[in-house]
């Protein structure tokens, strides 16, 4: 985990709070915007920002190498390993949502 506490996890309120931040969610493209991380190595390093200012839940979502949004268990799996190794602690929600194509194919592998 980062080297923050639970004490500067904190609201504007003052109240602990969650951050859950989203890499890089399933529709944007670098054509949107040239800082969406997109491969592997963008996608670690921006969860590891994220963590050093608070984040504590990655949702993670992982890209064929066109950029559109997958749902491979290889894929996952590679990101799972470099999320782990440069943010450890961190929740790791993995999104298989509808826009990957894959239909029945979704969530039927699961990773440990």
């Amino acid at each position: 985990m980062s080297e923050y506490s639970i004490e500067s996890r904190k609201s504007l309120s003052g109240k602990p709070c969650i951050l859950c931040c989203a890499i890089p969610g399933s529709l944007p493209r670098k054509s949107d915007n040239p800082a969406v991380p997109i491969s592997f190595n963008e996608q670690v390093e921006s969860s590891h920002a994220a963590v050093e200012v608070g984040a504590s839940i990655i949702y993670a979502q992982v890209r064929q190498a066109d950029a559109t949004p997958a749902s491979d268990p290889e894929l996952l799996a590679r990101l799972k390993e470099g999320l782990e190794a440069h943010c450890p602690g961190v929740v790791i929600q993995f999104s298989t949502g509808g826009r990957s194509g894959a239909g029945e194919e979704r969530g039927v592998h699961v990773l440990c």
